[in-house]
């Protein structure tokens, strides 16, 4: 990240919720039907699969996961937002981004919680840790994703990557 006048010198508690990117709503109902879960899975499934893909650097994959006007955003303790947007674009921003990284990332990707889901969108949000691999592994950085998925024949497709990290990377 090169925009080092945005970020702050610390990380506030609670930046994500203060600044109105992260809402943590009650449990809802159980699920009564197959599809309910098999739905609640596979949303699941295919925000996961975001940060496999980015790690292998699997474009094509990074590709077929976005709906065609996707967006990404991203801010750094709760400031400045900056968003792509249009699935070409953003693969293409992440491909930038891959080529600036010389090292071996890994995304780990923990406390998934489905914030909301209908038969045809669904909210995610989920902790992130990212590792920097070289002769050894560093943290590089936290924060969380919060994903907004559609569902397109029978498939769901990320239509909004919120990344929102503690530090920048």
């Amino acid at each position: 990240m090169s925009e080092t006048n945005l970020i702050p010198e610390t990380c506030r508690p609670a930046w994500a919720h203060t600044a109105g990117f992260l809402a943590l709503r009650a449990p809802g109902a159980v699920p009564v039907s197959v599809r309910e879960l098999a739905d609640r899975d596979l949303a699941r499934e295919s925000a996961l699969r975001y940060s496999y893909a980015y790690d292998e650097r699997r474009l094509e994959v990074l590709r077929s996961l976005l709906t065609e006007d996707a967006k990404f955003s991203i801010s750094v303790s709760g400031n400045a937002v900056h968003t792509e947007q249009g699935r070409d674009t953003v693969v293409q921003w992440l491909s930038d981004i891959m080529e600036s990284q010389d090292d071996q990332r890994r995304h780990l990707v923990s406390n998934v919680i489905i914030e909301d889901i209908t038969s045809h969108t669904a909210e995610i949000v989920t902790y992130l840790a990212v590792y920097s691999v070289r002769e050894t592994a560093q943290l590089a950085t936290t924060g969380f994703y919060r994903f907004e998925l559609e569902k397109h024949d029978s498939v769901w497709r990320i239509s909004h990557i919120f990344d929102g990290l503690d530090r920048p990377f």
